[in-house]
């Protein structure tokens, strides 16, 4: 029932979202200092493109390249996974397999392994994971058109501050069988201290306590209580698909290679003052899992490219983290 602003490119109109095939070639930047700006790096590039243009100091491009050749190792890391993925393992086996079902390819649903088809939308801006997410679940379900679902955002008010509520009611909007699970029926007074709830935390509150008071009264389907993760994987089985709410700074995708920061571009013995918030919000569709290698596969709306994977323990630790209050919105396929 958290608001989640979690950083993606993008300038399209408001809840605009683009769908990009699953063997798109992601983009990589890299960033590093240039004549007291920033200078943009891009791996397949011969020259840096930057916010400041001119001559880059030779140690900077250096530099550069080293980071360049850093990175082009970790494509070819992924490439030869995927690679011996593609050529050695069975479609419907295997870790990497959810990343290559294609839109016309069935649900695999198996005692031992669930991959749902849910298809991966990004999201537009910082804040609307949740809607984002709200549209792979009704492409999944029913597709509904842009202006069809622009129209329920209004109906419900929809600002930038989205909560799990909210996706609740989007929903019943749409006349979408569900059930929200959460641990705190309203606000947790406590996150008024927290540096990622702060900003909106007063105009917030208020309304997202009346969500919680009228659900009912709205065919909104709310109970407080935690969920198990063999009860999600039940779930699952069915063809029926979840949106959670999970910490961004824990959830670690053992498909996507570690990002590079910033930071790694300063010149060696400088110190770095990098830091990462205790809690970042983010909304995930959860598709699909494997019993026998202990993974969870879901959607996240950051990336248009991929499916990605992570371990159960992880998955509960992102999942269960102060902040998210356990939220979990289950969708019925039969709605």
């Amino acid at each position: 029932m958290s608001p989640t602003q979690t950083p993606s490119p993008g300038k399209e109109a408001p809840h605009s979202f683009r769908a990009v095939p699953a063997n798109a070639a992601p983009e990589v930047f890299l960033f590093a200092p240039c004549n007291g700006g920033w200078t943009v790096f891009y791996p397949s590039a011969r020259r840096p493109f930057g916010a400041r243009r001119g001559e880059v100091a030779g140690k900077e491009i250096n530099k550069a390249r080293g980071l360049r050749a850093q990175t082009s190792d970790f494509r070819q890391r992924r490439v030869v996974r995927e690679c011996v993925t593609a050529t050695t393992v069975p479609p419907a086996r295997g870790e990497a397999a959810a990343a290559t079902m294609k839109p016309s390819d069935p649900d695999i649903l198996r005692d031992d392994l669930v991959q749902l088809n849910v298809p991966v939308i990004q999201q537009s801006f910082h804040w609307d994971c949740g809607l984002a997410c709200s549209r792979m679940v009704l492409q999944y379900l029913h597709p509904v058109s842009e202006k069809e679902f622009q129209t329920a955002c209004w109906s419900v008010q929809l600002n930038e501050s989205v909560w799990t509520i909210d996706l609740a009611y989007l929903m019943q909007q749409f006349g979408v069988v569900h059930r929200f699970c959460t641990q705190t029926l309203g606000v947790d007074k406590g996150y008024r201290y927290q540096s990622f709830y702060r900003k909106h935390f007063d105009t917030e509150e208020d309304r997202v306590n009346q969500l919680f008071a009228r659900a009912e009264a709205n065919g909104v389907q709310v109970e407080k209580r935690s969920v198990t993760i063999q009860e999600m994987q039940e779930h699952l089985a069915q063809g029926h698909v979840v949106i959670v709410l999970v910490n961004a700074v824990l959830l670690v995708c053992d498909l996507c290679p570690a990002p590079v920061k910033f930071c790694c571009l300063l010149p060696i013995g400088q110190k770095c003052f990098c830091r990462k918030p205790d809690y970042q919000g983010h909304f995930i569709v959860v598709c699909g899992y494997n019993r026998n290698s202990g993974c969870i596969f879901y959607n996240n709306p950051a990336y248009a490219d991929r499916v990605c994977c992570t371990t159960v323990s992880n998955f509960n630790e992102a999942r269960m983290s102060y902040g998210t209050d356990e939220d979990i919105l289950f969708v019925y396929k039969d709605s």
